[in-house]
């Protein structure tokens, strides 16, 4: 039964009062008109709390804009998420000219990091025996087939879901699909989303996912912090710039000339794999990322602290950064013809002191329980 202003609604008494369901909430399909992003359709959900999001159906179904009552959740670029017909330099850095921004970019499907070179001549196409993959890959920037989107009740719960695919996929070269699902309620100020991806071809594809969730002001801002169960000293992984790894869980306000930071962190998880992650401002204001350590083994934090690209990366994924360094590690998945994997993701909002501590609460109660695993 949602709870709204306070209230508590069965369906009959809010249907009741409104002559349709959007007066509330709901899923609305808008598309831009204007500038780079003219083209791309948004799926907008309104969840009845002040919370809603836009899933860009042309922009690898990721969520691009969203915030709670007015205060925005995600770092937005100056190119204001441009549509995927505008990416230039596939195999090199464009993805940073029209990936990068908006709540979530869903990077892979087969490969994270910066470029690399890798071998691809088990697709038996003689003359591509190599192939170049840019930074954090495609996946960000393929559009969607949208499948279904809307609302429906079960007895007096309102439910907001949509679906939709993405594939992956060239000529003597890999055939990933991912099918995405999104699901808010109303009265509730979060979402769940649910991916798959499978092996559609016929032939072994390596497979890489990491979920770069942006984290922009005024969620992000001088005195924030990070609350996640941290169980070891911070690791700045190879190929990223030296820098304090005391540094990882405090923000500080915009710097002239600051250069990104990121770190590997090894978390704690709960009895069924769940992870907590939330950034918090001094007014008891934040949000947070629940993902599964069982699918997401690696952590990456990326904090950027730059006037006007100021955001933090809330980043679990599939292996450490860098193509290389993965397989040598043995972390670099194949799926095989067929295989599929599945991943979760919630994300929320924590509105007041007291939702913070709850979840402080709950890392902490995390790290206890991990520490006397350990001991």
């Amino acid at each position: 039964m949602p709870t709204l202003w306070g209230k508590q609604y069965s369906r009959s008494d809010l249907m009741r009062r409104v002559g349709h369901l959007s007066q509330v909430g709901g899923v609305q399909v808008t598309r831009a008109e204007e500038g780079a992003a003219r083209g791309v359709r948004s799926l907008e959900f309104r969840t009845g709390t002040g919370f809603q999001f836009k899933a860009t159906v042309e922009r690898g179904f990721d969520v691009g804009y969203c915030d709670y009552q007015g205060k925005s959740l995600a770092w937005i670029p100056s190119t204001m998420l441009p549509a995927p017909w505008y990416f230039e330099g596939q195999d090199r850095f464009g993805w940073l000219r029209t990936a990068l921004g908006g709540l979530n970019n869903s990077c892979g499907m087969i490969h994270i990091g910066n470029p690399e070179t890798a071998d691809v001549s088990h697709y038996n196409f003689p003359a591509r025996a190599e192939e170049t993959y840019g930074v954090h890959d495609r996946m960000a920037l393929l559009p969607a087939r949208l499948i279904r989107c809307g609302e429906r009740w079960e007895g007096d719960e309102c439910i907001l879901e949509a679906e939709g695919r993405v594939t992956q996929a060239q000529a003597y070269g890999e055939n990933l699909i991912l099918t995405r699902r999104y699901t808010a309620i109303i009265g509730e100020s979060r979402f769940f989303m649910h991916d798959e991806i499978e092996n559609a071809g016929w032939l072994p594809t390596e497979h890489m996912l990491l979920y770069h969730i942006n984290v922009g002001f005024p969620v992000v801002d001088d005195g924030s912090e990070q609350i996640a169960p941290v169980s070891q000293p911070p690791v700045v992984p190879d190929g990223l710039p030296e820098s304090s790894a005391g540094d990882f869980d405090h923000f500080i306000s915009p710097q002239k000339d600051w250069q990104l930071q990121g770190f590997e962190l090894a978390m704690a998880c709960e009895q069924d794999g769940s992870v907590p992650v939330a950034i918090v401002n001094r007014d008891n204001f934040g949000m947070y990322v629940v993902y599964n350590q069982r699918q997401f083994p690696q952590y990456l934090e990326w904090r950027m602290m730059g006037e006007g690209q100021y955001a933090v990366g809330i980043e679990p994924c599939t292996n450490t950064f860098g193509r290389q360094i993965a397989r040598e590690r043995g972390q670099l998945i194949t799926l095989q013809p067929g295989e599929k994997r599945a991943y979760d993701l919630e994300i929320g909002v924590l509105e007041n002191r007291a939702a913070v501590e709850a979840l402080r609460q709950r890392v902490t109660a995390l790290l206890t329980t991990a520490s006397g695993v350990q001991s």
